[in-house]
């Protein structure tokens, strides 16, 4: 799994209904009703497979699940011909 950009896995935790609790310092803490714990993520470039994993983990996510989230394309909302295509 390459390094992953910690927006990328706020959007995970989001599509897995987590809220934005609160910044602080350099982390996002995100919470969700049932979680044993909150949800830490450090705002680097690139954060290393063993914090992704268990962001996952702590989501109840398998290490497959998280790479599919993760690598899953959104649709544009502009079409295959992107923006101003006719």
């Amino acid at each position: 799994m390459p390094p992953t950009d910690w927006r990328k896995l706020v959007k995970l935790c989001e599509g897995e209904g987590c809220l934005l609790d609160r910044e602080r310092g350099d982390h996002y803490i995100m919470t969700k009703p049932g979680l044993a714990r909150p949800v830490v993520i450090p705002k680097k470039k690139d954060l290393s497979e063993d914090i992704v994993l268990s962001v996952g983990r702590t989501l109840g996510l398998t290490r497959k699940e998280v790479e599919q989230r993760l690598n899953s394309k959104k649709r544009s909302r502009f079409g295959p011909g992107g923006k101003g295509s006719v």
